[in-house]
């Protein structure tokens, strides 16, 4: 008799087909999705609902059932040095990937690289890539992933990289190092120099100013866990905007509010040994505060 698991596919998989039990490993359109079936060794038997009430009432005691049945999965895990630290080859069974679901595996094996917050990625089904999230690695490492999916050796599945803490995916990052990617907004940081870009997608400005909250937040989180910083976070407004004397004055009032925040500049100080200063761009020209 097969067993329920969960099973990694591609973003977008069977995305048009609302019973489907399905759903993503991180709120964003752009990573791959859990989907939940009766692996018969040859089959996989996918599971759905009939109607919208049944969906609603099965899929949390499915994913439990599948989740658990995951955790009893055995692989294997090879540790390699690269620079100074290591990376993490998970693999020995055809769900190593999947077992970035698995919290508590993933806890272990964060203590087994030697680092509380870890970079995944599962390029291609069967095979799961760890590295230390803060270590030298941490530019290369998603360029690493990228290439694996690009020549899997199996089934693709991402070429994301995903930040895991305490066995929870909490980000989401890729090739051009963007540590946050979502419908709002993306976070990268310039590998040279350890400064940061944030581009805005907001049409309007409740939409701009509560993005740049948020994204300033995620950014002093990052860098506590990181505390390596350049001191310049570069916010680059969407061009649809209408380039008005409005929005510029809001802009430099962010500017303002962000670098008189205290309490944030005193923990990006404490963690890194630099403050934070703001600049926003509109069409690549800087607009506030202004040269």
């Amino acid at each position: 008799m097969g067993q329920l698991m969960p099973i990694l596919k591609p973003a977008g998989y069977r995305a048009n087909e609302p019973l489907f039990f399905r759903e993503p490993i991180f709120e964003s359109n752009a990573v791959p999705v859990v989907a939940f079936g009766v692996d018969e060794g040859d089959t996989i038997m996918y599971q759905g609902a009939t109607d919208e009430a049944d969906y609603q009432v099965k899929l949390p005691a499915v994913k439990e059932e599948a989740l658990k049945n995951l955790a009893a999965i055995k692989t294997s895990l090879d540790l390699q040095p690269m620079g100074n630290t290591q990376i993490a080859f998970v693999m020995g069974s055809e769900y190593a990937c999947e077992k970035i679901l698995d919290k508590s595996f993933m806890k272990d094996l964060a203590v087994r690289v030697g680092s509380a917050s870890l970079m995944v990625g599962i390029p291609f089904k069967g095979t799961l890539i760890a590295t230390d999230a803060n270590g030298d690695q941490r530019l290369r490492f998603p360029v690493v992933v990228k290439k694996c999916f690009e020549d899997p050796q199996n089934d693709p599945i991402s070429d994301k990289v995903f930040l895991v803490r305490d066995g929870e995916i909490v980000a989401m990052a890729g090739e051009d190092i963007k540590n946050e990617v979502n419908d709002s907004f993306t976070i990268a940081e310039h590998g040279p120099t350890n400064n940061y870009r944030i581009d805005l997608k907001s049409t309007d400005i409740d939409g701009l100013t509560k993005d740049i909250n948020v994204s300033f937040q995620q950014i002093i989180l990052m860098l506590m866990d990181r505390k390596v910083f350049g001191g310049e976070i570069h916010y680059h407004v969407n061009p649809k905007m209408l380039p008005t004397e409005e929005l510029f004055l809001k802009c430099l009032s962010y500017v303002k509010q962000l670098e008189a925040n205290e309490v944030a500049q005193t923990l990006i100080h404490t963690s890194t040994g630099s403050y934070a200063r703001i600049s926003f761009f509109y069409n690549k020209e800087q607009v506030a505060p202004l040269l």
